[in-house]
């Protein structure tokens, strides 16, 4: 098989196939929302969302959001399954899948203060 690299950018030719295309280099995510634990742990995280921010006077400023992340940090290590469950869909990269079912801010803003107390947590 030989190779020909004078060919024009985006196009290689091996053989008797041709490549094109303008989607070399290009990564696409996809996040699985149709699995069904993580909708769940999805819809548990608004809901205990949905139980502490009414009691904020302003959940939006940065305070908060500070507030309720520290309210919900402090109910989820009450729950150690619940726990133990964000631990597994961070390790298996479903934060993302989380968000986007989610649609809620609050919840964005509480996964991004678990990942960080997650990296923080010194490896055993």
């Amino acid at each position: 098989m030989t190779f020909n690299f004078n060919a024009p950018v985006g196009q290689v030719i091996a053989g008797d196939q041709t490549v094109t295309g303008d989607n070399i280099g290009t990564q696409n995510n996809y996040y699985g929302t149709d699995d069904p634990n993580t909708q769940q742990l999805a819809n548990e995280l608004v809901e205990i969302l949905q139980g502490i921010v009414p009691q904020i006077s302003d959940p939006t400023s940065e305070a908060g959001k500070e507030i309720i992340t520290a309210a919900a940090m402090e109910e989820i290590e009450n729950k150690p399954t619940l726990k133990d469950r964000l631990v597994a869909a961070f390790k298996a990269g479903a934060f993302e899948a989380i968000k986007k079912i989610a649609k809620n801010d609050f919840v964005e803003v509480f996964l991004t203060a678990f990942k960080a107390g997650l990296e923080a947590k010194p490896k055993k």
